[in-house]
C-alpha cells in the first residue's frame, strides 16, 4: 500500500483483537484511498487506456513531410495532400514549435542523434493532441523518421474513442483546468465527509470557487454521475463494508448512511448491490 498498490489487502486472522481491529480499519482506508486516488482528476474509471504508437512521420532533410502512416490524415483532420512537403512545424503547436527548433539544431549538429520529447500536435479544427514522439535519423538516409505514442482513450458507458486530451471549444469552456481541479476537489471533499449532509449545489459552487452550471455539468462529464447520485453511492459503499466488517446494528448503519429509516435505507442498498443489507453475511469477530 505504501508503494500505491491500493488493491492489496491484509490478510485476515479471524482473531477478535485489537490488530485484527486495525487490520479491517487499513483495509477499508485503502479501499478509500483506491477510490479516490484512480478516477477522473487522475484517471477516469469510465474510461479505458490503451497506449499504443499510432502514427509516423517522414521528414526530409528540410524537416517536411515526406510520407506518413495512413491514419495521420483522420486523426489529424487533413487531406494527405495538404500534408505532404508541408513543414513540420505546420501540424505542431506554437509552444511545440520552440521545443522542435530545438531537437533541429541538435540533429543537424549529430549524425547519430535520437530523441523522446512531448509535442502538441494542431489538428485542422484547432485541437491539441500532446504525444510522446520518438524522433531519429534513418540508417544510411538523411530521411527522419517521427513515431508518436498517443494514449487513446475508449469511452466504457458511449463506446466512443477518442485522444484523451482533445478538447472541443464548448468542453474547453467548461472544462480548463482550474475547472477540472475545482470538480475534483468536489470529489475528493464528499469522500472526506461522508459522515456530513451534502452542502448544496450553490454552497459548494461557492466553497470550492467557481458555479453551479460548470459544478453541475463537469462534475457528470469527468465521472458520469452526478453528485448527489456519486454521493449517495458512497456512503451506501460505506454501510456495506461496515455491515459487512462490524457488529453495528442494521438500524444504526441506515442512520449514520443518511436514511431516515431503515426501510428506505433497505430499498436503497438493494437497488444498489441486487440483495438487501439482511442477506449479506456479517464477520462475527469484531
Amino acid at each position: 500500500m505504501a508503494e500505491g498498490n491500493f488493491a492489496y489487502r491484509i490478510p485476515r486472522t479471524g482473531n477478535d483483537d485489537e490488530l485484527e481491529a486495525l487490520t479491517v480499519l487499513v483495509n477499508w482506508m485503502a479501499e478509500e484511498m483506491k477510490e479516490s486516488v484512480f478516477h477522473g482528476g487522475y484517471v477516469n474509471p469510465h474510461f479505458s487506456y490503451r497506449y499504443i504508437v499510432q502514427s509516423s512521420y517522414i521528414l526530409d532533410c528540410n524537416f517536411a513531410l515526406k510520407n506518413f502512416s495512413a491514419d495521420v490524415p483522420n486523426l489529424l483532420g487533413f487531406e494527405s495532400n495538404d500534408l505532404l512537403g508541408q513543414d513540420f512545424t505546420g501540424i505542431l503547436t506554437k509552444k511545440s514549435s520552440l521545443l522542435w527548433e530545438t531537437v533541429k539544431t541538435e540533429m543537424v549538429q549529430n549524425e547519430s542523434y535520437h530523441t523522446t520529447v512531448p509535442l502538441e500536435f494542431s489538428t485542422f479544427d484547432k485541437l491539441l493532441i500532446p504525444a510522446y514522439c520518438s524522433i531519429s535519423k534513418l540508417c544510411q538516409s538523411t530521411d527522419i523518421v517521427i513515431s508518436s505514442f498517443f494514449a487513446i482513450v475508449e469511452d466504457i458507458k458511449e463506446k466512443k474513442t477518442f485522444s484523451s486530451e482533445a478538447v472541443t471549444a464548448e468542453e474547453q469552456k467548461i472544462h480548463n483546468y482550474l475547472d477540472v481541479k475545482s470538480t475534483q476537489a468536489v470529489y475528493d471533499y464528499i469522500l472526506t465527509h461522508m459522515d456530513s449532509t451534502l452542502p448544496t449545489l450553490k454552497e459548494l459552487s461557492r466553497l470550492f470557487g467557481t458555479n453551479e452550471y460548470k459544478l453541475k455539468n463537469g462534475f457528470r462529464h469527468l465521472f458520469k454521475i452526478t453528485i448527489q447520485q456519486f454521493y449517495n453511492n458512497e456512503r451506501l459503499k460505506r454501510s456495506q463494508l461496515l455491515i459487512k466488517d462490524t457488529k453495528i446494528p442494521l438500524k444504526t448503519i441506515a442512520i449514520m448512511a443518511g436514511f431516515s429509516t431503515y426501510p428506505n435505507f433497505s430499498r436503497a442498498f438493494k437497488i444498489k448491490f441486487g440483495y438487501s443489507p439482511t442477506n449479506m453475511a456479517r464477520r462475527s469477530s469484531i
